[in-house]
Parts: C-alpha cells; sequence; structure tokens
C-alpha cells in the first residue's frame, strides 16, 4: 500500500464535499435536524419530571445513532458516488489497490464524522445542557465501537451495492434502519419482545446503549464484561463486512460490472 494513493482516495471525495450542496447537508443539516426535534422533545420529557436523567439519556443515544448513520452511509455512498459518475473503471485500472480504498474509506468517514460529532455537541450542551463526554473515559469507548459498527455496516451495504448494483442504491439510507427498533437507541431492551431481545443482544451497539443508559440514569459503570462482548462483536462484524466488500468487488470485477456499473 502507498500512503499518496490512500491521500488521493480521501481527497478525491473530501473535494465533493466541498464542491457539492447535498454531501454538506448530510454532514450538517440533517443530523441537526435529528438533534434538534429529540432535543426539543426531551426538554418535554424533563418538564414531566419522569425520571433523572431519562431525557439525557434519550439525547446521548440520538448522537451516537446519528454517528452510526453518518458512518456507514458514508462508506457506501462514496461507493455509489463513483458508480453515479461512471468512475469505477477509471479509478480501478490506476494502481489503486483494494486495500487501500478500504483505508482510504476509513479515514474519509472517520474525517467526516468528527465535523459531525463536534457539531452535535455543541449544539447539545449549547442548546439542552447535556455534555455527553462529561460522562468519562467510558465515552471514548463507545464513540469507539460506534465508529466500528459504523465501518462494518458500510461495508456490508457497499458489498451488496457490488453484487445487485445501483438499482439497490437504497439501501445506502435505508438498510440499517433495520437495526434501530431493535438497537436500544432511546429505550432499553426489556422494553422488546424476547425473540428481538435475544437478536438485539447479538449487536454490539445493543450492549453500547445500555452501557449508556445505565451511566446516565443510575450513575452505574458499564460492567466490563458488556464491554469486552460489544467490542469482540464488533470485531467480528468488521472483518465480516470487510471480507464481505472484497468479495463484492472481485465479484464485480469479474461480472464486468465496473466498467458498467447498473
Amino acid at each position: 500500500m502507498k500512503i499518496y494513493r490512500i491521500k488521493a482516495f480521501i481527497f478525491r471525495h473530501w473535494y465533493e464535499v466541498v464542491a457539492t450542496i447535498d454531501r454538506k447537508v448530510d454532514i450538517f443539516f440533517w443530523p441537526t435536524i435529528d438533534l434538534l426535534g429529540f432535543g426539543l422533545l426531551t426538554a418535554y420529557i424533563d418538564k414531566l419530571e419522569v425520571g433523572v436523567g431519562v431525557a439525557g439519556a434519550i439525547l446521548g443515544g440520538i448522537i451516537l445513532w446519528s454517528l452510526v448513520y453518518n458512518i456507514q452511509r458514508d462508506i457506501s455512498v462514496s461507493l455509489l458516488e463513483e458508480a453515479w459518475s461512471r468512475n469505477l473503471y477509471n479509478l480501478f485500472s490506476s494502481p489503486l489497490l483494494i486495500s487501500e480504498v478500504v483505508i482510504g474509506a476509513l479515514l474519509m468517514s472517520f474525517l467526516k464524522s468528527i465535523v459531525t460529532i463536534s457539531l452535535l455537541l455543541f449544539i447539545a450542551s449549547g442548546l439542552f445542557g447535556f455534555n455527553l463526554l462529561a460522562l468519562g473515559w467510558q465515552v471514548a469507548f463507545f464513540l469507539l465501537n460506534v465508529f466500528i459498527f459504523g465501518w462494518a455496516f458500510g461495508f456490508i451495504t457497499s458489498a451488496l451495492i457490488f453484487r445487485f448494483g445501483i438499482r439497490v442504491q437504497v439501501l445506502a439510507w435505508s438498510l440499517i434502519a433495520v437495526i434501530y427498533p431493535i438497537s436500544g437507541v432511546i429505550y432499553p431492551l426489556d422494553t422488546l419482545p424476547p425473540f428481538l431481545a435475544f437478536i438485539a443482544k447479538l449487536l454490539p451497539l445493543s450492549h453500547i446503549f445500555e452501557a449508556l443508559r445505565g451511566i446516565i440514569i443510575n450513575g452505574t459503570a458499564p460492567e466490563s464484561s458488556a464491554l469486552l462482548i460489544s467490542l469482540s462483536l464488533n470485531i467480528v462484524f468488521l472483518s465480516s463486512g470487510i471480507a464481505l466488500f472484497v468479495a463484492g468487488f472481485n465479484n464485480a470485477k469479474k461480472r464486468g460490472w465496473l466498467i458498467h456499473p447498473s
């Protein structure tokens, strides 16, 4: 792998962010709208005095979920942008390696997501008095796992696009919505029916959101076993996601899809 080729991949997509309105909307507008909507809801919940920390737990969950959504979308949309512009053939006829694409996509989504999370933390603190970073070192662990899962899901979605073409491009925005109701973003897992709760425990995000709720509402530090489970599951998801992405790329190359993506 060559650093300059990875940098070229990142700059290619960063220039698109700078030059286009829709990419700026993805980074700034929609996350802000989501946070404002749920932030005002939490302000209303605080007035009802339903419980200490409930509103903060909801707001913290929404911030982390917005980050997950943006990370996975950035990974898959970067592939779609190349397909829409018929640039896949040019891209992969260059010396660029698939491993360099993977590293470049990871770094690109990280940079864009840092901008998004910084904005959300500023709004949450300034408008609603909620400081996620004040929760301590656990927040760094939560953010790490959010990034890993977002990357994993983005690569899985991209693998499906490689296999089935841009006719399934809607998956870049909608597939992750399937796990939203069972990830425990705004309510505990014991709210779910037993069979859905079992499935939820196979998702690393559910352990993260449960731990976040425990800190905010009960002031209890998460158990080390729960943190280890979430990290282990994330490693499995990311490894599987990258493997599927590479397999999908090889399949697309054999089919000639890179020349005529459809």
